[in-house]
């Protein structure tokens, strides 16, 4: 696993993403037993007939800070049993789906529908976005809101109660590895380091592959049919979760209700020149938090960023402080030695943020970063996106530190294999779209760059997951070209993009909106994912509207 606090180009997105080594030695069977274990649908009249019904929810369900809409509603919780495979034969153990519904307190009849919702990641808990939004009254007056954990995620583990987890320390240490080699002897060294990683990752999770939006999405109909029998799929999908909803809609078209894609994914067929998208839209991001550092600090655009280019050489050279690591710092006795991949990776986790805040901690941070050496305010916003829990990561040495993390990382990079992994870039192909993005993204170029310019082109280095599904024959093998969605259904979906986003560009909803013949909610914001905070007065209305059918819904522009 290579952890690059971010990459400036997509050939670095292919190095970090594909390998050519080859993985564990595979079983030995001839085509046919292969073919077998491989082939054919599952019967599943076992869980669609399961007993299922909602009960109470188990402590560790709940979270720490709940909406004040939990207050005024009903919680309830139960698990739905789906196979860890759809197709073929192999033993292996049933996922367990973690479900809670939330239905607001009224006269009503007790409801039997309602309204799926999924947060996003590839990794995050629905149970957790369940339990802290306030949906808005109208509409969760007349539709509960249910919340799952996909498979591999939260509470949704193997029915046996085992679960997909990666070592916690080897993960940890890749934070403090080099970010930027300056030389192809540092990066053989991080792919020694990184071959470590996905080695013991896969002889702990002999089921790794079995996470994928293909089944996420297969889990989906499962659920519908399980849990609101005779009823469409109602779902609002943010980030990630439009891709699964674009899976549900191309596959089940039968079961297609109001389904809404919150800040979606690409569906362009060209992964690069989304990737492009992507960067142009980091750029912007970047210069804009650039631009009000330098209003805050009343000095020139060129002085900002030339402290933020002080801060990434100090970070490249062991000079940054902060509470995080494990090493302690010479200059500064009793910190630790940061790393620069948590400096960038925790300006990255700045674009997740509505625009206000994120702006504040961007300029608090570079003044602690700048003036006193202090990485801890990046630390945390890095570690806090990957799923760790930063405030358990005190301690002078790996020994000292009680580790507490999800595995969520892990989640995002196994599902994003296993849904598309293309062919390697060629050397000419890498030096193009290198140069591309440098030329279209120049300040995230330098801030990814080491500073004596040298860049890795040639063939993928070291182990990733795909090697491991190619060489098995047990393990299907990941897709060659990206899945597209189609809408075979015909029934209105709906589409809601940020005008001025870069997680998920705007580009992307306009995209999704033409293809899938969709109205578009246009959002005059930053923010990403708009729908999933339910404080948009104009968005909420539109979402009540859609989904209780009570005016046509088309385009419009709501403000941020």
């Amino acid at each position: 696993m290579f952890r690059f606090s971010l990459v400036a180009s997509v050939a670095v997105v292919a190095l970090a993403l594909s390998g050519c080594a080859a993985a564990t030695e595979p079983p030995v069977l001839s085509e046919e037993e292969a073919a077998l274990l491989m082939t054919g649908d599952r019967d599943l009249a076992p869980y669609l007939e399961q007993d299922f019904s909602w009960g109470s929810c188990p402590t560790e369900w709940l979270v720490d800070s709940p909406s004040f809409v939990l207050a005024q509603s009903e919680v309830e919780c139960g698990t739905v049993l789906v196979p860890a495979t759809y197709e073929g034969s192999q033993d292996i153990p049933d996922f367990s789906i973690a479900v809670m519904r939330v239905t607001r307190v009224g006269d009503q009849p007790k409801p039997t529908t309602g309204i799926f919702i999924n947060p996003g990641g590839p990794g995050g808990s629905g149970l957790e976005q369940v339990q802290t939004s306030n949906f808005p009254e109208e509409l969760h007056t007349a539709l509960p809101f249910i919340g799952f954990d996909p498979r591999g995620v939260g509470f949704s583990d193997f029915a046996d109660g085992t679960e997909i987890a990666c070592s916690d320390e080897l993960d940890y240490i890749s934070y403090f590895g080099e970010a930027s080699p300056s030389s192809e002897a540092e990066l053989d060294a991080r792919v020694v380091d990184s071959d470590k990683y996905y080695q013991d990752c896969v002889d702990s999770n002999p089921y790794w592959w079995t996470l994928s939006t293909d089944n996420v999405a297969r889990d989906l109909e499962l659920m519908r049919q399980v849990i609101t029998p005779g009823e469409a799929l109602n779902f609002l999908g943010s980030s990630y979760g439009t891709t699964i909803a674009g899976r549900y809609v191309s596959l089940f078209p039968e079961g297609v209700g109001h389904i809404v894609f919150d800040s979606p994914t690409t569906v362009d067929d060209d992964r690069i020149a989304s990737a492009l998208e992507n960067i142009e839209a980091d750029e912007a991001k970047l210069r804009g938090f650039v631009e009000g550092y330098a209003s805050y600090d009343e000095i020139s655009f060129d002085d900002a960023w030339e402290r933020i280019m002080k801060i990434r050489q100090n970070a490249d050279d062991d000079q940054l402080i902060g509470y995080a690591g494990f090493e302690e710092s010479e200059a500064s006795p009793g910190y630790m030695i940061s790393g620069e991949a948590l400096f960038i990776w925790g300006l990255r986790t700045l674009n997740y943020y509505p625009a206000d805040f994120a702006q504040e901690v961007f300029n608090r941070g570079i003044d602690e970063a700048y003036f006193s050496k202090w990485n801890g305010t990046f630390e945390w916003l890095a570690f806090s996106l990957d799923g760790y829990d930063p405030d358990s990561l005190d301690g002078a040495s790996l020994a000292d530190k009680n580790i507490i993390r999800t595995n969520s990382y892990e989640v995002r990079v196994i599902v994003n294999t296993m849904d598309y992994s293309g062919e390697p870039l060629s050397d000419d192909e890498q030096r193009e779209i290198s140069a591309k993005s440098a030329e279209i993204a120049p300040l995230m170029t330098a801030l990814n760059s080491d500073s004596t310019g040298y860049e890795y082109i040639g063939p993928p280095k070291g182990l990733s997951w795909e090697d491991f599904a190619t060489e098995d024959p047990l393990i299907p093998d990941p897709p060659k070209t990206p899945f597209i969605p189609s809408n075979p259904s015909g029934k209105q979906l709906l589409i809601i993009g940020s005008i001025d986003e870069s997680v998920t560009p705007y580009s992307f909803a306009q995209d999704t909106a033409k293809l899938l013949a969709a109205p578009l909610v246009s959002v005059e914001s930053s923010e990403h994912a708009p729908a999933a905070g339910y404080d948009n007065e104009c968005i909420n209305e539109v979402l009540t509207s859609y989904f209780l059918g009570t005016a046509d819904v088309v385009d419009v522009t709501c403000p941020g």
